[in-house]
């Protein structure tokens, strides 16, 4: 009867020593943690109003503090883009991120990419922006190497989504009134090296705002193959 009451005792000391244990190594990580956090920056160097419609967005930057060994806490981000925005609305004062999700912001678009002189602000119900927010090549990064998509919100930055085809990188896009479609074409990663170049096809796609939102091939494979046979005709490959 002692040596199983024994047995308990020590029992439950090893138990407490591996939970006092556990909570200085969580109690150690969430100091390393709030240091770090200490370290970075909110950066708000610019915001823009959309239209007249007292909606303000501020595209975020961050800025960390350099280590005494000149090192980093943080990934360095890449220049000229933004990891998320702030919604403001200065008539109520509310306000939102536009994604909680991980993704690189490379630009944003409320003009419908109208060429200058062209006003089509009454129809500004739309935003939108290039995005990278897919490790395409698996290498724990989300970089110049991943693809770029084109995502769309409501002017108050709700519904963020993507519209552009999924595994396919975005080139340029164009907003055309008259039929309510973003034209764009893009590229396929078609030898799938998982690079997206001058060897790759490139596509144009289409889609229609605020319906099905599915992007849609424009140019059919009989034209494609009609063009290759034509090339192939006149333009003969060098032996």
């Amino acid at each position: 009867m002692k040596k199983i009451t024994l047995y308990s005792f020590l029992l439950l000391c090893l138990l407490s020593c591996n939970k006092n244990t556990e909570n200085i190594e969580s109690q150690s990580k969430t100091k390393t943690e709030e240091s770090s956090i200490k370290n970075l920056n909110i950066q708000m160097n610019s915001f823009t109003e959309i239209d007249s419609t007292g909606i303000l967005i501020f595209p975020l930057q961050m800025g960390q503090n350099k280590r005494d060994d000149g090192s980093y806490s943080y990934k360095k981000m890449p220049d000229n883009a933004y990891w998320n925005i702030i919604f403001l609305n200065s008539n109520t004062n509310e306000y939102h991120l536009l994604t909680e999700k991980k993704i690189l912001i490379l630009d944003y678009d409320y003009k419908y990419n109208a060429e200058e002189g062209i006003n089509i602000s009454k129809k500004t119900d739309h935003i939108f922006y290039d995005v990278r927010s897919l490790d395409y090549n698996n290498d724990k990064l989300i970089n110049e190497k991943d693809p770029v998509y084109l995502f769309v919100s409501d002017r108050f930055g709700n519904n963020f989504r993507p519209i552009s085809p999924a595994n396919y990188s975005l080139n340029t896009w164009k907003y055309i009134q008259s039929s309510n479609k973003v034209i764009m074409t893009v590229t396929k990663d078609s030898n799938r090296d998982k690079l997206f170049d001058d060897k790759d096809e490139i596509l144009t796609f289409e889609i229609v705002l605020d319906q099905s939102e599915t992007p849609k091939e424009v140019f059919q494979t009989e034209l494609k193959d009609k063009l290759k046979k034509l090339y192939d005709r006149d333009w003969k490959r060098i032996k």
